[in-house]
């Protein structure tokens, strides 16, 4: 791959948890690279530190007890290892985004779905209350949400845990990112609603033209998607 076409670069990466018990090697020297638009998985068993990576580029690990003890992160240039939280939280959300495990407890129970997709845009932009409202109905559209004036209104509990997964990557892609992470999509999902959510994902992919890290450990969604 040509350097230029590298869009995110983990090199040499190591994540650490002090405890009681003494130190926890989460991550222990991980190395690869995403080009643009390209797709990659990372795969694994349960426990094997996976999600703590994927937490370590958007400098979610809470420190203490976490401590990245080596490596580096790099996106599009910017050394991410090395930033600030103030500066972080500009790339957090906007230029990468991230579908988190569990979307039932990843959404906030008392605010309505068009709340918290507002609010992932408001981070980040000034938009009118018009326009932001304009917004979050194409995003439920654009991820497949039938009736998206209506469902803006509802709260989490209300949607199917399809329904949920696909607010979820409305948030993720409500300021166009160039990257976005998928921790584990189609978790707790039935058959069809995971072959539903992976194709969704490979049409915004598409269509949007960004670059999309998989974290499962489901060899069947591997060989689906990358």
């Amino acid at each position: 791959m040509m350097k230029n076409d590298v869009l995110l670069s983990v090199s040499d990466l190591h994540v650490h948890f002090r405890s009681d018990d003494g130190l926890a090697k989460a991550v222990d020297g991980i190395s690869f690279e995403v080009g643009r638009r390209e797709t990659v998985c990372i795969v694994g068993e349960s426990g094997c530190g996976k999600t703590v990576t994927a937490l370590s580029i958007l400098g979610l690990i809470p420190v203490p007890p976490g401590i990245m003890a080596g490596g580096s992160i790099w996106f599009d240039g910017i050394a991410l290892s090395a930033l600030a939280d103030e500066d972080m939280q500009g790339i957090r959300g906007n230029r990468i985004g991230m579908v988190f495990q569990e979307p039932l407890t990843s959404l906030n129970p008392v605010f309505t779905i068009g709340d918290q997709i507002g609010e992932a845009i408001l981070a980040h932009e000034q938009v009118s209350p018009e326009e932001l409202h304009h917004r979050c109905i194409k995003l439920l559209k654009d991820v497949g949400i039938p009736s998206p004036e209506t469902r803006l209104k509802d709260y989490p509990h209300q949607l199917s845990g399809g329904q949920r997964q696909r607010v979820m990557i409305a948030m993720a892609l409500s300021c166009h990112p160039d990257l976005v992470i998928a921790d584990e999509p189609t978790t707790a999902l039935d058959v069809t609603v995971q072959a539903q959510i992976l194709n969704l994902f490979q049409e915004l992919q598409n269509a949007r033209h960004m670059a999309v890290l998989y974290i499962t450990h489901d060899l069947g969604v591997v060989a689906n998607v990358a």
